[in-house]
């Protein structure tokens, strides 16, 4: 019997050096057929224009006849090299089709660098949604089992294989740096809907031809007209900052918070408001409130930490999928910044520590302890698969109230949510019904918008909690309140459509800036208001409640309110442009008096370009 199976499996399929070429030739072609059968997952683009234009399908091809070729050089068979490759580009378009459809993002280069993150995600995936992605695994992995069993190698002299090897990577490498980085090739082809949205660019060009020009395009340029010692120049600015009133700071960003419960099909008098405690808080003549425009959809949670921390824009480094992923070492950041005031510094997030490099980014940026999820113990904590809002704010108090009782330094503390982390989809073992509505949802749809609405109350809840228990204190605290991003339902941006909400990504500028607007709450207890009332000081800075600025912005703007706003350099120079241009983005702006920028004068585009080179001056050029 052994003998059998073992003669079995050693009867390989011998096929002739031009059998082996043609199945290579042949597989190829596949396997572009494949990338577009999937692209037609997000729109029909691609397969469009490429059937019109050759020479785009050609751009595409090339890659995948490249890869393949080179792993046809190392194995020396045909058949194994095309499965293997096959599964290499069916995984990334797979990947691409669905970050497109989760989060309006295409997949590029620097997300490669996140696949322990991925990884750390899936784990919470439902059991369908599980099962379906490890058989598509273990279908590749067979079909690549059988190619090894059953066809045996070509027999190539190693002398031509080798030359394969060199000659393959060498054109590679040429038409990398030639080709696939060549700007005004990529701009000529044509663009279904907003150029500016990269998600059209790889729906129209091809995912695999955009995600090769973006690994040479989406490298951090310098600046045009950048000069180092100039930028360095303006870090020696005066600034001093005598503080009279040092308040607690909680500053918190909650996962996927929104105001998205404002909308005119949704109807809940008969259930309890998502925002029942923000909007008290809004009222209570203790608080600012207004909406950022943060640097993504969806998703991309520590860039908006990293404009709120640092003061520094997201946009304007477009070479990572993640700002934190460029942070290495000590960064100028309110930490550090406030440290110098005095203050201890206390970073919290009930997630895994390496989620976003986190265990290394938050002593980078001036913190001084990090509490993640090894201190938040016990199956009891974890609500929607992750841990609750409410343990997370009972960690702020703790802490807090350890430190006043134990340390004469005031307190800043910078807390990440997740309990309302996404999916939402089959979240909660029981799912409440939260809302009315008007609109004719399916069984599914329902299931995703209570789920998220029941997270969003949790939230609610807890900051109420937190705020009553701090009004009740004779320590003065500011508490700092805003989303990260607007949630990624399982069918991207349709629930948006659906219920007539002005969130377009190829829409008007005012629909294209919904797609990134997240709402956010100043407020200060009543010792913090005997000292100094942040309402009225709001007007005196051009801080008008209901304002909308940029997410990069608002830890300046809260420094300001405070009396720190000459704090540093940067801070200050985001207050100057604040209170003219309070939303900055690449490609829209938008001014004081509300109105759209669509072309810059002379003064607010060098506003803008001083932005971008002190961004560029102090991630990759200062010494910190």
């Amino acid at each position: 019997m052994k003998e059998t199976l073992a003669r079995f499996l050693h009867r390989k399929k011998q096929l002739s050096a031009r059998w082996q070429w043609i199945c290579l030739l042949i597989g190829v072609l596949v396997i572009l057929g494949g990338v577009m059968f999937v692209s037609l997952w997000t729109s029909p683009s691609f397969v469009y224009f490429g059937l019109r234009d050759p020479l785009l399908l050609l751009l595409n091809g090339l890659p995948i006849l490249l890869l393949v070729l080179l792993l046809f050089f190392i194995t020396d068979r045909a058949i194994l090299s095309v499965m293997l490759g096959g599964t290499v580009f069916a995984l990334l378009s797979v990947v691409n089709a669905e970050k497109i459809r989760l989060l309006q993002d295409p997949l590029v280069p620097g997300d490669l660098v996140l696949a322990k993150e991925l990884v750390g995600i899936s784990e919470h995936f439902t059991p369908q949604i599980l099962a379906m992605y490890f058989a598509i695994l273990f279908g590749l992995f067979l079909l690549i089992v059988i190619a090894a069993i059953f066809f045996g190698p070509c027999g190539m002299n190693k002398k031509w294989r080798l030359l394969g090897i060199f000659v393959t990577v060498a054109l590679g490498a040429v038409l990398g740096s030639t080709v696939y980085a060549n700007q005004a090739l990529y701009d000529r082809f044509q663009v279904e809907g907003n150029i500016y949205f990269q998600v059209n660019q790889f729906d129209s060009k091809g995912a695999v031809y955009s995600f090769c020009h973006s690994f040479y395009s989406m490298q951090v340029q310098q600046p045009e007209g950048y000069n180092k010692t100039e930028v360095a120049s303006w870090e020696e600015a005066e600034t001093t900052v005598e503080a009279q009133q040092t308040p607690h700071i909680i500053m918190i960003m909650g996962e996927a918070f929104s105001d998205l419960s404002e909308n005119e099909h949704l109807d809940f008098s008969a259930y309890r408001d998502p925002l029942e405690n923000w909007k008290a808080l809004q009222q209570s003549g203790q608080a600012v409130s207004g909406h950022i425009v943060v640097p993504n959809f969806g998703g991309g949670t520590s860039d908006t930490e990293f404009d709120v921390l640092t003061g520094l824009s997201t946009r304007f480094i477009e070479g990572s999928s993640n700002s934190y992923s460029l942070i290495r070492s000590n960064k100028d950041a309110l930490g550090w910044r406030l440290k110098e005031l005095g203050y201890d510094t206390l970073a919290v997030h009930p997630g895994y520590s390496w989620f976003y490099n986190r265990a290394n980014v938050y002593p980078a940026l001036g913190f001084d302890s990090f509490i993640h999820l090894e201190s938040f113990q016990g199956e009891e904590k974890y609500r929607g698969g992750y841990i609750a809002d409410k343990y997370a704010v009972d960690c702020i108090l703790d802490e807090w109230q350890t430190q006043v009782e134990t340390e004469e330094n005031p307190l800043f503390t910078f807390c990440v949510t997740i309990q309302n982390h996404g999916p939402y989809d089959e979240k909660y073992n029981e799912v409440e019904q939260t809302f009315d509505t008007d609109v004719a949802l399916t069984e599914k749809e329902e299931t995703l918008l209570n789920s998220y609405f029941m997270g969003i109350i949790d939230a609610d809840e807890e900051l109420g909690r937190l705020t009553e228990t701090l009004n009740e204190s004779d320590e003065p605290v500011v508490v700092v309140y805003f989303g990260d991003h607007l949630p990624g339902f399982s069918n991207g941006t349709e629930f948006f459509d659906l219920l007539d909400y002005d969130i377009d990504p190829n829409g008007t500028m005012e629909e294209m800036m919904g797609v990134y607007e997240t709402p956010y709450l100043i407020w200060q207890n009543d010792a913090a208001q005997a000292q100094m009332d942040l309402c009225s000081r709001a007007e005196e800075i051009g801080l008008s409640d209901g304002s909308i600025i940029s997410s990069n912005f608002l830890g300046a703007a809260v420094m300001d309110l405070m009396g720190f706003g000459e704090i540093s350099p940067l801070i200050a120079y985001d207050n100057e442009v604040r209170q003219v241009l309070p939303v900055v983005t690449t490609g829209l702006c938008m001014r004081a008096d509300g109105t759209y920028a669509e072309e810059l004068t002379e003064e607010e585009q060098e506003m803008v370009n001083r932005l971008g080179q002190w961004t560029y001056y102090k991630m990759f050029d200062e010494d910190f």
